[in-house]
Formats: structure tokens, C-alpha cells, sequence
């Protein structure tokens, strides 16, 4: 490996490039002419190259020097930029993140990413509006939100859209439902009763479209209004839940609820974290959604 240059060295060697004079140099960096002229003679030394011409009291850059001046430049100004960056996040930014999520993201996916986002941003602070995706995503569009986290809506042109993860809905039965023991058809969903969180969200829609565009209608629904009213409902064999295995996986792990592929085709859905086009991010906000990603990145290998 090439030896390091001494950063000392490349900023004597900068002033003295720009002043002319060792004597300048020294007062401008609180050094002696001495120090100062042993610095350039190392640096020289280590890239076996004369640098400057010396003229009496003043010197002026060789071919050698001319050359390895703009790539000196180029490296001072990027540890400055990295101090000043790190100096940025040692002040601790103050400020407020307006977040709007589906009740699943929140209750599923946000307690680990706001844990982590509060470690490193603790002065910031949060407000969490919860709805379904089509509400969601109108308020980010009103600006009423910084942040949505919700299914990928249809229409994204005024969103720049950041994946999270991909999962699959399927049916979530009890052990002691006959679906448990006799693999359903695509008919048998017809005279089925499901339990749906809400029939406004996007979830409801994309359950109606799939069974629609394979010629059955469901006619019957009970409406519980959260997951996790859902998912209790389905484990007392009342009806069938259709959502991502995610939502029940400790009941499914427990035996209480079994989880059936869609009979045909498989449902999926995109969850992801989007913000108004073309709007800059602040630091807060490009964390906030790296976590999210994390965190869906762990969520996608727990499901394999």
C-alpha cells in the first residue's frame, strides 16, 4: 500500500504554493520558517519530487508542484467538508418530523425506527398521524405531512417513492376452520365472512379487484377497524383475515392461526416511504427513511 501523505505537510505546502514565502506561510499556519521549510523537505522527500524553485526569500511551484497542487486542494477542502458535516451533528438539530403511516406501519414498523431515529436526533421532535394509504398519501401531497409510510399508491408523479419492503397477503385461518383441513378454492371464497380492518384502505381495495378479476364477488364482511382486532377475530375461527403473515406472526409461530396461500395467483403489495417530489431532505428525514429501510430489509428476511 502506498504511504499516507502527512496533511500537515499538504497544508504547509498549499499556503506556501499560494503565498510565495516561507515567512508568510509561518505566521498564516503559528509556525516557524523553520518548521515550515522541514515540512516541505518531508513532503518532498516522501513523493521523491522538488516542489518549488527557491529564489532568494521567495519560491515558486515546479512542473511536479503544479501538478500535485489542485489534487492537495481537492483533499484539504474535503476534510473540511467532513469536519464541518460531523460539527453538524455534534449541535444536536432541533426541530419537528410530521409523519403520516398506516395503522400497521405504526404499530409494526415505526417503534423500531423512531427508537433508533430518537438515539441520534433526541432535540427532534415527532408527531405520528395515523390513516389509511389514501388519506395518507393526500396528506403528504397538502403538505400537511414531511413523511408518509404506506402501501405504493397507483399514482406516484408527485411522490419520489423509497421501497421498503414487498409482501404477499394471504388468508390467516383458524387451526379449527374447515379451510384448516380442506385447501379452499376460488369459489369457496364467495360464501366466506372476512375480516377487514377498514373497507376505505387500499388493502380492501386490491382484496376487491383480485377476487373481481377472477369472477367471484365477496359478499360478506365484518370491519374491526385495526390489525390487531383482525387478527383476534381470525383466531376465533369467526372468519377469515386476509393480510401479510407479518401481522400474526407470533400467532401463526404459536399454532393459533394457520396462513394459506390466495388460491390462483399471488397478492402482493410494496410498502415504502415517500415525500413530495423534487422537495430537499434534511438530515433527520434521509435517516428517518434509511431506518425504514433497515428495518424492512429485516422484516423481508424474517419472511423468508
Amino acid at each position: 500500500m502506498d504511504q499516507a501523505i502527512d496533511t500537515r505537510q499538504l497544508r504547509a505546502f498549499v499556503r506556501l504554493a499560494r503565498s510565495g514565502s516561507f515567512t508568510q506561510t509561518g505566521r498564516e499556519l503559528h509556525l516557524t520558517q523553520s518548521a515550515v521549510s522541514h515540512a516541505i523537505k518531508s513532503l518532498e522527500t516522501d513523493l521523491g519530487s522538488r516542489l518549488f524553485h527557491r529564489q532568494g526569500k521567495h519560491v515558486h511551484l515546479t512542473h511536479a508542484g503544479r501538478e500535485l497542487l489542485p489534487h492537495a486542494e481537492t483533499i484539504l477542502q474535503s476534510m473540511s467538508h467532513a469536519r464541518a458535516v460531523l460539527g453538524t451533528l455534534d449541535q444536536m438539530p432541533r426541530g419537528k418530523l410530521k409523519i403520516g403511516c398506516t395503522t400497521a406501519a405504526a404499530q409494526f414498523i415505526l417503534p423500531t425506527v423512531l427508537r433508533e431515529f430518537k438515539e441520534s436526533f433526541p432535540l427532534y421532535e415527532i408527531k405520528v398521524t395515523c390513516g389509511e394509504t389514501p388519506d395518507t398519501i393526500e396528506r403528504l401531497v397538502s403538505n400537511e405531512i414531511d413523511l408518509a409510510v404506506s402501501l405504493r399508491p397507483l399514482d406516484v408523479s408527485r411522490m419520489n417513492c423509497h421501497a421498503i419492503f414487498d409482501d404477499e397477503l394471504e388468508f390467516l385461518v383458524s387451526p379449527l376452520h374447515r379451510w384448516a383441513q380442506t385447501r379452499p378454492k376460488l369459489k369457496d371464497a364467495a360464501n366466506e365472512t372476512f375480516i377487514v380492518a377498514s373497507r376505505n384502505s387500499m388493502n380492501f381495495s386490491m382484496i376487491q379487484e383480485y377476487f373481481l378479476k377472477n369472477g367471484v364477488r365477496l359478499s360478506s364482511f365484518i370491519e374491526l377497524g385495526s390489525s390487531e382486532a383482525t387478527v383476534e377475530l381470525a383466531k376465533l375461527g369467526i372468519g377469515v383475515a386476509i393480510a401479510a403473515r407479518w401481522i400474526a406472526r407470533a400467532e401463526i409461530e404459536a399454532g393459533q392461526l394457520i396462513a394459506l396461500p390466495l388460491p390462483k395467483a399471488k397478492l402482493k403489495r410494496r410498502w415504502i416511504v415517500s415525500t413530495l417530489k423534487n422537495r430537499p431532505l434534511n438530515l433527520p428525514e434521509r435517516t428517518f427513511i434509511g431506518l425504514c429501510e433497515e428495518v424492512g430489509r429485516r422484516m423481508s428476511n424474517d419472511n423468508l
